[in-house]
């Protein structure tokens, strides 16, 4: 079966990422590009790295979703809600890499403002294959997780699920690649004050990302049978940290914690080596990671270190923010969703050097 498959936002970053995977995804036949501002001007008059591939012109986003299977949407949140309601109108099965799908309707409003489709938020499945890969397949409605929540989330997960997370508070700082802002200019985003700096921003419990990650890590804690200090269906607190650092595209997560019990550095790397046995997306590993070797992949890699000293571990994260932290978690997703090989289309290599 040949799907059409309708990309909205198609001119930022993210959608240039999905773009790259779905064209030569064997099962997506017509793909229509929507755009308001780059609306009858050629793909490559906004991505010059698709001069020559005959993807056509962009289109409105009302025609782009005219009679498709498939609707992927990097637009802004807040925009996008609108959007998600027009696409399975027509008929679609949509795909929102936006925030509007991945919070219920009272978080959203804690930290984005009152969402203007409350009630489409009961059919959303949360994106992170590795944590809701059995309730994907069929799904109308995904949510793709946000860039940093992937990261901590995957740093943490094994050890929320084992019961090894501790009571305490884990501490979780984030270097992240410009490229995660978007491509609007902004002042504080020109390379000129970027080159040479590294800037902490939304601090002190300031960033969005922080509810997809407390709800994630509280979920595994309790399908994981480990809650133990907090009620029921209450979020794992994380202290978060995020830092713009000048370099193009990457994330590298380190959060650190008190481990339960007497769990030794062997036990923890073993804890997070069975939770992603079977995921051919992320690789565990001794060596610490770094994010030249995910950067243009689709894949994360993690390790854990513990400070025998201070009984501190500490679990790292790197993946690519536009990959495996957006357009390639997407795809992962859709593929789970429609029962395609969940790796199809993917970036397994990243670009060295």
């Amino acid at each position: 079966m040949s799907l059409a498959v309708a990309l909205l936002g198609a001119n930022g970053y993210g959608g240039a990422e999905l773009i790259r995977r779905l064209r030569r995804h064997p099962a997506v036949g017509e793909m229509r590009l929507g755009s308001r501002s780059y609306e009858g001007r050629a793909a490559a008059e906004a991505w010059p790295q698709l001069a020559g591939l005959e993807l056509g012109s962009f289109v409105t986003p009302d025609r782009a979703l005219e009679d498709v299977d498939v609707a992927f949407l990097a637009t802004p949140h807040g925009a996008t809600a609108p959007w998600v309601r027009a696409a399975r109108a027509a008929g679609a099965r949509v795909v929102d890499l936006s925030a509007d799908s991945r919070l219920d309707a009272e978080t959203y409003a804690r930290w984005y403002g009152e969402h203007p489709h409350p009630a489409d938020l009961d059919d959303a499945v949360y994106g992170l294959v590795e944590a809701h890969r059995d309730e994907l397949p069929g799904a109308e409605l995904i949510a793709a997780p946000g860039c940093n929540a992937t990261a901590v989330s995957l740093a943490l997960l094994p050890f929320a699920s084992a019961g090894l997370l501790g009571d305490d508070t884990p501490v979780c700082t984030v270097l992240a690649g410009v490229s995660g802002a978007g491509r609007a200019t902004a002042p504080g985003l020109h390379y000129a004050e970027l080159e040479g700096t590294v800037r902490p921003y939304k601090v002190a419990g300031g960033h969005r990302h922080l509810a997809e990650i407390e709800v994630t890590l509280g979920r595994a804690e309790r399908q994981g049978r480990a809650l133990r200090t907090r009620g029921p269906g209450a979020p794992r607190p994380v202290s978060f940290t995020p830092h713009l650092v000048p370099m193009v595209r990457g994330i590298l997560a380190s959060c650190t914690f008190r481990p339960a019990g007497d769990a030794d550095e062997r036990t923890l790397l073993a804890a997070m080596s069975d939770a992603y046995r079977d995921d051919p997306l992320v690789h565990v590993q001794k060596a610490l990671p770094e994010t030249k070797a995910v950067a243009g992949s689709d894949r994360a890699l993690l390790g854990v270190r513990l400070d025998a000293r201070t009984g501190l571990a500490t679990a790292f994260a790197a993946i690519d923010n536009l990959g495996k932290g957006a357009a390639g978690q997407a795809v992962q997703a859709f593929n789970v969703a429609f029962g395609y090989p969940e790796a199809e289309a993917l970036e397994m290599e990243g670009r060295w050097p």
